[in-house]
């Protein structure tokens, strides 16, 4: 399907201005940036990380949908876990956090220990597409998928068993294809983009939003 411009007429913000309209409104909310939980960490230039405006999405998600249990999948030094269990701190939800490097999640707890949400967060260790599998059926409210590009498509089918009928699946970076020209992709643009032709044969609702590197938002049926 080729992309069909909107109709004359139609009036559509330039999406680089509204981006930058939006930081600035949001530069005046007393709220942890990345730049600034990245500075407190000590680590520089690590990724990957979700961008401001999708945690803000996340937050407005779990708010919304008071989900009582939650499974990430890539924790990195932990500030999307972070967003999501400060979202959930009103009815005491918790985060599950998967995370391959051992190394890593020392940082990233020390971090929920910084920010006061650790009780609240466990992080398992290890091949997510391996212990993904200890979970049971329908067991988690809102799946969060941000790890290794290359295992979108591979898990994603385990990641709808473990999610509930109704329950969200959030997914990171799924506009990477449309960042290079398809001659220069790399595994990890085939990776996703094989992800996103196959969610569309799952039984889901879904759509694609163009915030941050692309964030999916799906439903499952």
């Amino acid at each position: 399907m080729s992309y069909e411009p909107p109709l004359q007429g139609t009036k559509r913000p330039d999406l680089m201005k509204a981006v930058k309209y939006i930081e600035e409104i949001y530069s005046e909310k007393k709220e942890r940036s990345l730049n600034e939980f990245i500075r407190m960490s000590g680590v520089e230039d690590f990724d990957p990380l979700i961008e401001d405006d999708i945690a803000r999405l996340f937050s407005v998600l779990v708010t919304l949908t008071r989900p009582k249990r939650i499974l990430e999948i890539g924790t990195s030094i932990g500030f999307s876990t972070t967003i999501l269990a400060k979202a959930m701190e009103e009815w005491g939800g918790r985060v599950i956090s998967l995370e391959i490097d051992a190394e890593v999640a020392k940082n990233a707890i020390a971090n929920f220990k910084r920010e006061g949400v650790k009780d609240s967060i466990d992080v398992v260790i290890g091949n997510a597409d391996e212990t993904i599998r200890d979970f049971e059926d329908d067991s988690f409210d809102i799946v969060f998928q941000d790890s290794s590009k290359r295992l979108y498509p591979v898990m994603l089918d385990e990641c709808l068993r473990v999610l509930k009928p109704g329950g969200l699946l959030l997914v990171d970076d799924t506009l990477f294809p449309v960042i290079n020209p398809k001659e220069e992709w790399t595994d990890s643009d085939e990776a996703i983009h094989r992800f996103n032709k196959r969610l569309l044969e799952r039984s889901v609702i879904s759509t694609i939003l163009p915030i941050g590197e692309g964030c999916t938002i799906a439903v499952k049926l």
